[in-house]
């Protein structure tokens, strides 16, 4: 099994979520590094300021891409796709979206689908499942 561990990204700093409430969890890059040393490839963060209208957290995504993998859930918006795919990061991007990602075509390993229907995964490279479906685990199969 791969352990990839969630963080939060809210004003440079990263935080778990404990039952509904986030717990500051220290910088970013110490915490990818500790990880790496544990045998940890990828981490999954969830940007709270790109969600919030802010691209504040470019900086931060170049330097932890430096130390560890990364994937960056953020917005559904090809201007901050364009960005993250450029420095090689990973995208999460929920599915089914408005945004034309045949645009990305040459990114397509960087594109992650997030699901929770049976939708269109033709143009990412790999999906999370949202929530557990006998529908969408069965196409899986």
């Amino acid at each position: 099994m791969i352990r990839i561990p969630l963080i939060y990204l809210k004003d440079k700093q990263a935080f778990f979520k404990e039952a509904g409430t986030l717990r500051l969890a220290g910088k970013p890059t110490d915490l990818a590094k500790k990880w790496k040393k544990e045998g940890v490839k990828l981490i999954h963060i969830v940007d709270l300021d790109a969600q919030a209208g802010k691209t504040t957290n470019f900086d931060l995504y170049d330097a932890l891409s430096y130390v560890i993998n990364i994937q960056v859930e953020g917005v559904e918006s090809e201007e901050f796709i364009e960005k993250l795919v450029k420095i090689g990061t990973r995208i999460v991007i929920a599915l089914p979206t408005n945004i034309d990602l045949k645009k990305f075509k040459e990114y397509k390993k960087l594109l992650v689908g997030k699901i929770n229907q049976v939708t269109d995964i033709e143009n990412v490279y790999d999906v999370i499942l949202d929530k557990e479906s006998k529908s969408i685990l069965e196409i899986a199969k």
